[in-house]
């Protein structure tokens, strides 16, 4: 019987210790358990914040882009349009130009046919 108390004893202290043991660990375990899920929030939080900032910084280039292009458009307009004024200018003045030429080509055939005349009354007179 006093083997079978002595074992009962150890038996007692294997299954105390094993039981003691088994409630470090699972402390341990839901200690480990937690700081993997605080961890794991935190590199969460840091990845958001990472990729907000990635997209402010996309945003910001979108938005300088846009600008550069908008600033690019509207000078093109006005070079367009400073060269269409002056294409006008040069019609006007070629128009000016032609409308003088032809006054002169008329004054011209007017004295021309002047001239025939006279001419042609000379040459009937002799």
């Amino acid at each position: 019987m006093k083997t079978s108390l002595k074992t009962l004893f150890v038996a007692v202290a294997v299954a105390l210790s094993a039981t003691a043991c088994t409630e470090t660990e699972q402390r341990n375990a839901e200690a480990n358990t937690e700081k993997t899920a605080n961890d794991a929030e935190i590199a969460a939080d840091s990845m958001g914040d990472r990729a907000e900032a990635g997209l402010d910084r996309a945003e910001d280039k979108m938005d300088a882009a846009a600008e550069k292009a908008s600033a690019k458009m509207e000078a093109a307009g006005e070079k367009f349009e400073a060269k269409v004024n002056a294409a006008g200018d040069k019609m006007e003045a070629a128009g000016e130009k032609l409308e003088s030429k032809m006054k002169a080509m008329g004054r011209a055939a007017e004295r021309s046919a002047t001239q025939t005349k006279e001419n042609v009354k000379d040459a009937n007179r002799e």
